[in-house]
């Protein structure tokens, strides 16, 4: 009867055994098909669940936990627990610490309706189609979406180009100890503004000059005029919270509550978390829909801005419009649109600080590189 059930590998060793007159009773039997198609003595499955992590889903995840439990004996309810929440992915394992289940099963359901919560907000804007590529892009292995033969790419984005003017150290210092705005030449007092727009390309001489280079923003580096959609860019700093050398991390605070602030060069405009618009009981408005590309290629849409947020550090006060972008990192991003408000700035990533004037007055904001990411 027992040949009856059996098929492939498991029928050939059955008929092999029963040849050799080795299967005189059911006892003997189960134990050596245990032993022949039955995991190793040596397996150490209780290491092996305290070694698992979350690959793909929540539902896999969950069935190979469930498998690996099967095999092991002798752990309490709260270790599996905390077992199955340190498996989870980094995002998922974060928002299940501040629910705190007190029950596996709890601990399951939450992890997959928080899987469905960031699977919603996940920006499934299209990449734009390229003809061809120069580098390797740390995104390279992520999925792109399939496009059609017959469909017209997107049309690339052209910036226009501004006028650069290249100075070296000792021009810089010529000019300082004469007073002459960087960007132009005339008298450099608080409050100027340059008439033409130009980009500041700084030479420093490695051999003569080792302090780290120091590079200045003015307003008039970047158009005045954003157009929505075509102007509105966002570093990949910003998106993903990465730190940068041409980012500052400040500490500034809204209606008395302390939030994080990235001050970012790569960045077009400012930008708050969507978490933090419903935490400090802000009040957004609708605005034009459009989409924004990040520096990694890809797009995401915005619908809403929080117009005139006051700022505060220390003792100054900004009024900010912020866009309500779904950020990583920092609390509040900004970007060329508020740094173009406050004249010319001076900038030091390797401090970091900047400074620059502000009500007739000079001010320097030192960036804090413990503030999280």
């Amino acid at each position: 009867m027992v040949a009856f059930y059996m098929k492939g590998d498991a029928l050939s060793w059955f008929k092999w055994m029963y040849s050799l007159n080795q299967l005189d009773d059911w006892t003997f039997f189960s134990r050596a098909l245990k032993l022949r198609f039955g995991p190793s003595t040596y397996e150490n499955h209780q290491g092996s669940l305290f070694k698992l992590k979350q690959a793909s889903s929540v539902a896999d995840y969950q069935a190979n936990f469930e498998k690996l439990c099967n095999k092991t004996v002798g752990l309490s309810h709260d270790n599996l627990l905390n077992c199955f929440l340190s498996g989870l992915s980094p995002l998922i394992e974060r928002e299940l610490k501040i629910l705190k289940p007190q029950t596996l099963t709890q601990a399951i359901g939450m992890a997959k309706l928080v899987e469905e919560k960031l699977l919603d907000v996940k920006p499934k804007f299209p990449r734009p189609l390229m003809t061809t590529i120069n580098t390797t892009s740390p995104f390279s292995n992520s999925s792109r979406p399939t496009t059609p033969q017959n469909s017209t790419p997107p049309p690339l984005i052209s910036h226009p180009k501004l006028p650069i003017k290249k100075f070296t150290t000792q021009q810089m210092q010529e000019r300082r100890a004469l007073g002459i705005c960087y960007n132009c030449d005339e008298k450099f007092v608080p409050g100027h503004k340059c008439a033409t727009p130009k980009f500041l390309l700084l030479l420093y001489n490695d051999e003569t000059d080792s302090a780290e280079p120091t590079v200045d923003i003015s307003d008039s580096a970047v158009t005045e005029n954003f157009e929505m959609g075509s102007h509105f860019h966002l570093s990949t700093f910003a998106l993903t919270g990465q730190p940068s050398t041409q980012t500052l991390k400040l500490q500034g605070s809204i209606f008395g509550q302390t939030v994080s602030i990235l001050v970012d060069t790569g960045s077009s405009h400012n930008i708050i978390q969507p978490r933090m618009v419903q935490f400090l009981n802000l009040s957004p408005v609708p605005t034009m829909p459009f989409k924004v590309m990040v520096g990694n290629g890809e797009y995401i849409s915005c619908t809403t801005v929080c117009q005139g947020v006051p700022i505060q550090f220390q003792t100054h006060s900004f009024e900010v419009p912020l866009f309500v972008l779904p950020i990583e990192g920092a609390d509040v991003v900004l970007g060329l649109a508020w740094l173009q408000t406050l004249g010319p700035v001076q900038a030091d990533f390797s401090v970091p600080n900047f400074t620059f004037y502000h009500q007739g007055r000079q001010v320097t904001f030192e960036g804090d590189s413990q503030l999280p990411t």
